[in-house]
């Protein structure tokens, strides 16, 4: 979602304590107080609790503190699961309880859509799963300490690097491998070289994706191989002209229904396994294409909507613009025996309506784009006029203001579903189901 306040530099913040009382929770989660006639953020709170904060920075508009004491808690406050959540702030409302934190962020979703006039939306169907272990991959920031190094993840609103020992919301092998990580890069000579980590929870076991600048010493790739060989892991190196493998005792897929979906590290997966499913499934059930009716699947990926719908029967063609995503995709058709899915690359911020696999005609169409949506995609959209739209959003920010346009081109949304694909965090995915009127 987009920022509701960036922090700024301190302006001489108070020295004394402060106890105020929390009025509400904002879309991010923050809890909103009153100071000198402005609003007061603070992250940890709930509504209604009395709690000494300490300011932190300030503004002509507006004041951040940061949380002291609970002086009052609130009947529905939880102890939060994660020793680092008040260091790490990434999973900053463990505090309150998951339906809480559900209607919350329906709350917040519904706002963004009302600042762009959409007040009458669908009653949203929620998509929920675990809240804990849920999360199959993971990036790990790595700094450079003293003579050694430390690992973990980038605090909240800043650069800085929150060391941890394990990770409540990662899958619980990969929770593990935190502490043997550390070990493992201090063991290096070329700390100076190293990016972060990317972990990878996949169907047959772990794999690790190691970012670096530079050539790697021997000495250090013998450590690196004997670390993944030790905990059975599978092991890619990257730096400036590519990935390659350094041990892969496994092959790398995911299983999605009855399909299995290879992928590299780096390429990018939906972090919450069990949603994944139900989301695609919840896709498909809502697009409903006739028996044998083609499908335009854009921002497609390696196929994770491509090729369940391929396999409901549907000829599927799938967009993207990364050739080795395209490739990616092509090789999961072929492996699971589909060649009803086809695969093209394509710049989707360019008029694409005069390419070959546009001009078949598409009735049904579902796009998935990144976190800065589709605004460059939404008029060739409107103009291939699909009976069927179905946008995937992890971004409900960006869907909001991308729906303008197809609203205006004379659509209506006749679905809206929310997806719980990042429990503990202000962050939700959103699906709206477009219909030509």
């Amino acid at each position: 979602m987009v920022q509701f306040f960036k922090v700024k530099k301190p302006s001489a913040p108070a020295k004394a304590p402060l106890d105020v009382r929390i009025i509400e929770l904002n879309g991010h989660g923050m809890g909103v107080a009153r100071h000198q006639g402005k609003p007061l953020f603070v992250a940890g709170v709930l509504p209604g609790e009395e709690v000494r904060v300490q300011l932190t920075a300030q503004t002509s508009r507006y004041a951040t503190a940061s949380l002291q004491k609970v002086i009052k808690p609130s009947p529905d406050r939880l102890k939060p699961f994660c020793i680092h959540t008040s260091d790490c702030g990434g999973c900053n409302l463990q505090q309150l309880p998951l339906v809480s934190q559900r209607e919350l962020k329906q709350k917040a979703v519904l706002s963004l859509f009302g600042r762009h006039g959409m007040t009458e939306l669908p009653e949203p169907e929620w998509l929920v799963g675990e809240g804990q272990g849920y999360r199959r991959a993971a990036r790990l920031a790595i700094r450079r300490q003293g003579k050694g190094v430390a690992l973990g993840f980038r605090q909240s609103q800043s650069h800085e690097l929150v060391q941890v020992e394990s990770c409540g919301v990662l899958a619980p092998v990969l929770s593990k491998l935190i502490g043997p990580l550390r070990q493992l890069l201090n063991r290096l000579c070329s700390l100076r070289l190293l990016g972060h980590i990317e972990l990878y929870d996949a169907a047959e076991g772990v794999a690790l994706l190691l970012r670096h600048k530079g050539n790697l010493p021997a000495a250090d790739l013998d450590i690196l191989l004997a670390f993944a060989q030790e905990y059975a892991l599978a092991l890619f190196l990257q730096d400036d002209t590519g990935r390659r493998p350094l041990h892969v005792p496994f092959p790398l897929y995911y299983q999605l229904s009855n399909l299995t979906l290879s992928f590299t590290p780096g390429d990018f997966i939906q972090v919450h396994g069990t949603l994944n499913e139900a989301m695609v499934q919840q896709a498909i059930d809502w697009l409903a294409p006739e028996p044998g009716m083609p499908v335009l699947d854009l921002f497609c990926g390696i196929g994770n909507f491509s090729l369940p719908l391929a396999a409901a029967g549907h000829p599927v063609v799938g967009v993207e613009g990364v050739m080795e995503m395209v490739e990616q995709a092509r090789g999961n058709a072929e492996d699971n025996q589909l060649p009803q899915a086809r695969f093209y690359r394509a710049d989707l911020a360019a008029d694409f309506t005069r390419e070959p696999w546009a001009e078949e005609g598409f009735s049904q169409v579902l796009i998935d784009p990144g976190r800065a949506g589709a605004e460059q995609v939404m008029p060739y959209l409107a103009k291939l006029s699909p009976e069927r739209l179905l946008y995937v959003s992890c971004n409900p920010a960006t869907l909001a203001r991308d729906s303008e346009v197809l609203l205006a081109a004379g659509y209506r949304i006749s679905r809206f579903g929310l997806i719980d694909m990042f429990p503990h965090t202000p962050h939700c995915e959103a699906m709206a189901l477009f219909e030509l009127t």
